[in-house]
């Protein structure tokens, strides 16, 4: 009788703990408080780093992840990056319905490994490993456990505790290290718990119960919102090159030899480059001479090949291919500079609109990106060498505002990049609009267009279809959609562009009532800024870029028409944003003249003066909604 109470006892305790195993893994268990708002909750998301020596780090992933709606399915959608240094040792996912039963498994021989394509890089080898699955419908959850052995390492990746989309049952995070090591925490304070085991010193961090995190558009974005933590070595060895991350110092120490050329342009070759400047009165005309024949001599191709993705290739490379990648390129210009005794540096930096500026107190491994800085006596040339288009001292929106690290012979140092200016990026549109009497119209433009805005109208306009360059001028230029078009690039300058644009319209006019026709101030809007008022802002906010857009447009009035009502003139004006509109009757009425200047002086507003900044946008958008009134005279 024991006997069987005993068995019984057993097998009801076993079913309790498999039941209580089937609950943990089902979206039943799953508070409501950590499902609002979310498109995933993770029960659990783990990393663990052990770290033997400055050469050989292990990294294992165990994440067990309730998708809720559809845009969290890229859980069932795997890639990891591996290559001749980082290998992926296993692979095991499993798959619950939405009561955490099992009911598919998989392994790293259900996977594939693929080149990596980006569309920009030509030789890689870095592979990613691919794992596609389906899943028995939503809510389910997905577990996922993969080791991930690295031979050769600079950094430990930077590890997030909370996200914008998806919430945080439990949150872990494990370095485990025989070298030194550092560590910053970034919107906690939470300290990190510190044991030893045998040789290696054990860090750990957790946090609990972080429901998504409401992500304010247009800022810095996870790294200035949400807890996070970077750890980096103090001592690393990367494809046999040793290094370390104690100091942006020495950091810099470690990438200064990469940029070093043994054998350099021939004798030939340097007094070609010297003679391209010999009329050159300043040094900024000879970097800007030298840059420019750069820009059209060569092209970016993407090359990354283990230390490859940190050291250009020699000079006779980029001299036979005419190609290179970022590192290459900016390689290249240092050398062509160095034939007419002007000295640069590259620089390392992380590229990307409104990319988070590098801590200039924690050395850390954040670039993806080289230029090069060319310092002078009085200024400071920066220069995008991948860019055909950029001129020189311009970097443009994806690498300023931001720290890069200088790489000298000394070591790594701190500097700023330029801060954007709305100059450099120039929108000066003039029109002269023939009306017709029958709602018809042809517009004949003459747009200036520099920096940012060059770019978009190259990438949209350039060697396109008639039907493609209407859509174009619609999505991203907001012009009235004309029947027929004709663009052509009439000029191209160091500074700009001068493209004229041709519009026909079998209807110009937006409506009509009775004998009035109702006609747009301009065949576009100036005002494209998608920011409106919000009742709190806690963050900065972040244009892409400032710039200076002008427009004059002059209607010439049909034969027989008067006009009714005229827009009113407008003007706002602030510390980050101007605009002014006005309109012009000739004494004859028959030509109207709308004149409108729209500038953002700065790409960034600080929170407090985030409203002020918005409801200026919005007055601004509601002024061009202004229109211009005629009707039979």
């Amino acid at each position: 009788m024991r006997k069987l109470i005993v068995s019984l006892l057993t097998i009801c305790a076993a079913a309790n703990l498999n039941a209580q195993s089937l609950f943990n893994y089902s979206s039943l268990s799953l508070p409501d408080s950590l499902k609002k708002d979310a498109d995933a909750v993770y029960h659990l998301n783990e990393s663990i780093v052990e770290i033997e020596s400055p050469s050989r780090m292990r990294i294992k992933s165990h994440t067990v992840v309730t998708v809720l709606t559809k845009a969290a399915l890229h859980h069932a959608r795997q890639r990891i990056a591996v290559d001749k240094l980082r290998k992926l040792d296993d692979i095991k996912i499993k798959i619950y319905n939405e009561l955490g039963i099992e009911v598919e498994k998989y392994n790293k021989k259900d996977g594939s490994l693929q080149g990596m394509f980006d569309g920009m890089t030509l030789a890689s080898d870095i592979k990613i490993f691919e794992l596609d699955f389906p899943v028995p419908g939503l809510p389910c959850t997905i577990e996922t456990e993969y080791e991930l052995d690295f031979n050769g390492f600079i950094d430990i990746p930077l590890w997030f505790f909370s996200g914008s989309t998806e919430a945080y049952r439990k949150s872990r995070y494990i370095v485990k290290s025989a070298i030194p090591v550092k560590y910053k925490a970034y919107n906690f304070k939470d300290e990190p718990v510190i044991t030893t085991e045998a040789d290696k010193k054990i860090y750990s961090w957790e946090l609990n119960n972080k429901a998504v995190q409401v992500r304010e558009n247009n800022s810095y974005g996870a790294k200035i919102s949400l807890p996070w933590i970077d750890v980096s070595p103090l001592q690393f060895s990367y494809d046999g090159y040793a290094g370390s991350l104690e100091s942006w110092k020495e950091f810099g120490k470690w990438s200064f030899p990469f940029y070093e050329e043994k054998t350099g342009f021939t004798p030939e070759r340097s007094a070609f480059f010297q003679s391209l400047v010999k009329d050159a009165k300043t040094e900024q005309e000879k970097i800007s001479i030298l840059y420019r024949y750069m820009q059209k001599e060569m092209r970016y191709v993407g090359i990354q090949f283990g230390i490859g993705g940190f050291k250009p290739f020699p000079l006779s490379f980029a001299e036979q291919k005419k190609y290179g990648d970022c590192k290459g390129l900016t390689h290249y210009m240092k050398q062509i500079l160095s034939t007419v005794g002007i000295k640069s540096l590259p620089a390392l930096i992380n590229s990307g609109i409104n990319q988070y500026p590098v801590d200039p107190v924690f050395a850390s491994n954040t670039f993806n990106h080289v230029i090069l800085c060319v310092p002078l006596k009085n200024d400071t040339v920066w220069l995008e060498c991948t860019s055909k288009q950029n001129i020189s001292g311009v970097l443009g929106p994806a690498t300023e505002n931001r720290n890069a690290l200088l790489i000298t012979e000394a070591g790594g140092v701190l500097a700023k990049t330029p801060t954007s200016n709305s100059i450099d990026n120039q929108w000066r549109s003039e029109t002269v609009a023939e009306l017709f009497d029958d709602g018809s119209a042809i517009l004949n433009s003459r747009v200036y267009v520099s920096g940012e805005f060059w770019d978009y109208v190259y990438a949209y306009l350039n060697g396109q279809t008639k039907e493609q360059m209407k859509k174009a001028l619609a999505d991203a230029f907001g012009y009235k959609v004309p029947n027929d078009l004709m663009v052509s690039i009439l000029n191209d300058s160091a500074n700009g562009h001068l493209v004229e644009i041709k519009l026909a319209y079998n209807q110009y006019y937006d409506f009509k009532a009775g004998s009035k026709l109702f006609y747009p101030v301009r065949q576009y809007k100036l005002n494209d800024e998608p920011i409106k008022p919000a009742e709190k802002r806690k963050f900065d906010y972040l244009f892409n870029y400032p710039y200076l857009k002008t427009d004059k447009i002059t209607y010439k009035l049909p034969t027989g028409f008067v006009t009714e009502t005229l827009p009113q003139p407008k003007e706002v004006k602030s510390s980050i944003v101007t605009y002014n509109s006005k309109t012009e009757l000739n004494e004859s009425k028959t030509e109207l003249t709308v004149y409108t200047e729209l500038q953002l002086l700065k790409h960034l507003v600080p929170a407090v003066q985030y409203n002020e900044v918005a409801n200026s946008f919005e007055a601004i958008k509601k002024d061009e909604t202004q229109k211009i009134v005629l009707k039979k005279g």
